[in-house]
């Protein structure tokens, strides 16, 4: 994806010779045709998005909105499928810069827990990343995974939790009872700086109150988000799926409380700029139960001398000697283990729910049923192997709502975050839009940036 700008921005253009068109080395210009395979879309910092690359992303923004009922003209479109593109180019540099690679050996232990975690095959998740190329599915399928390891690591580091939150969140998720209300949403962020003046405010709020007109006046909602926000929800129409009370940010809520099904709600202003939500249906789901996993593991990191592959063969092996009953997973784990504070317990961590743990041990251990052992399972930390011993699901107990509480919380503000986070570092990467369809639309100017990040 990421390609140099000095190779590819113009036109790449063959002539194609048939067969016996060739005469002492020339030919004519009937039997020369000129075919341009490809051109630049955008320029973003040191690289470039291709045109065709736009054009899949459009047809697959296309049928995003079809699937959402919504009438978006194809410029608008265009642009949001350009501006999911950009904000992907832009966290593949920073991975990029950050020496963030995979090995093969990582690729195939993240295609294998894919499958399993979705009951199906290593080759079904590779076809649906691309059916013709294998290679270039796993192509896809690792630029997918550093996507997602670089947006983790960036967003974890700005969400604060305090306890107060946390315990306030719990008691009114004990008086909720077993429902919660859950509303579908759709939402357009304006950007506002926390430091605006009061002209940037007052023109901020005017562009809000336009299109709150607009919306109010008949216009499709996921059409003015696809129209009028940045980042990589924009290919989503600002749609955010159905979403607990218990995940609203503690602004919305009154407003939103009053609100009937097809309200447009605000301009809300938050740190992170001026929110307008639009309401499209409320329903009432039972709370989820929290599922508490007692488990073990056996950890080893990797160096430079220690490789992934090393890792791998060795907890492997050290699987089958346990499995074999040559040793027990507690004495393996005292012997072997790289995890200071559990090795001395034999693996032990507890009682705990999966989202307390780093999120590639996580979705290894809640696949598990007790008494198995996962095959080696990568996270941030290095190589594990994890035994469950049991589960339990825990509806009542105080502990119990302030764990679902601290989830909760964390989910909300990874999603706020996630998006504060997308239009930083959009704003500070230097973005040139070439795509003549959108030029001569008029709208390459506007996303424009002339910062060079």
């Amino acid at each position: 994806m990421v390609k140099s700008v000095i190779a590819q921005t113009c036109f790449i253009v063959l002539s194609t010779i048939g067969f016996g068109s060739v005469t002492m080395g020339s030919m004519t210009t009937a039997q020369a045709e000129e075919i341009v395979l490809d051109s630049s879309a955008a320029i973003v910092n040191s690289s470039i998005i291709l045109q065709s690359e736009l054009n899949q992303a459009q047809a697959e923004a296309e049928q995003t909105f079809k699937r959402q009922g919504a009438n978006v003209s194809p410029i608008n479109i265009r642009r949001a499928a350009l501006e999911q593109l950009i904000t992907r180019s832009i966290v593949l540099q920073q991975a990029q810069q950050n020496g963030i690679e995979l090995t093969d050996t990582q690729i195939n232990q993240a295609l294998a827990q894919t499958a399993m975690s979705n009951n199906t095959s290593v080759q079904a998740v590779l076809r649906s990343y691309n059916p013709n190329s294998e290679a270039q599915a796993r192509s896809d399928f690792a630029e997918e995974l550093i996507l997602t390891e670089v947006r983790n690591n960036q967003v974890r580091r700005r969400i604060r939790i305090s306890d107060a939150e946390v315990d306030l969140l719990a008691k009114n998720l004990q008086q909720m009872g077993s429902v919660e209300p859950s509303y579908h949403l759709a939402q357009i962020i304006l950007p506002l700086s926390a430091n605006a003046s009061s002209a940037q405010v007052n023109s901020i709020t005017a562009q809000a109150n336009h299109i709150k007109q607009e919306a109010n006046a008949g216009a499709d909602f996921n059409a003015l988000a696809a129209q009028y926000t940045q980042g990589s929800t924009a290919s989503q129409g600002g749609d955010l799926g159905y979403v607990p009370e218990s995940q609203v940010p503690v602004p919305f809520v009154p407003a939103l409380l009053k609100a009937n099904v097809g309200d447009v709600i605000g301009p809300i202003r938050s740190p992170f700029g001026l929110h307008l939500l639009k309401l499209f249906d409320v329903s009432t789901q039972a709370v989820e139960p929290i599922t508490t996993y007692k488990a073990a593991h056996i950890l080893l990191t990797t160096s430079v001398i220690f490789s992934d592959e090393a890792a791998l063969r060795e907890l492997q092996s050290l699987r089958q000697r346990i499995i074999s009953g040559e040793i027990s997973f507690y004495d393996a784990a005292k012997q072997y283990s790289e995890d200071s504070g559990s090795a001395a317990l034999g693996g032990e961590l507890g009682y705990a729910p999966a989202g307390r743990y780093d999120p590639g041990f996580a979705q290894g251990l809640v696949k598990l049923q007790p008494g198995q052992i996962s095959e080696p399972i990568k996270s941030s930390f290095g190589w594990h192997l994890i035994y469950l011993e049991d589960k339990k699901i825990d509806k009542n107990s105080k502990e119990a709502y302030k764990q679902r509480a601290r989830e909760l919380i964390y989910r909300r503000l990874f999603q706020q975050e996630s998006q504060a986070w997308e239009r930083e570092i959009r704003a500070n990467a230097f973005v040139h839009v070439t795509d003549p369809v959108l030029i001569e639309a008029g709208a390459a100017e506007s996303m424009d940036s002339n910062q060079q990040g």
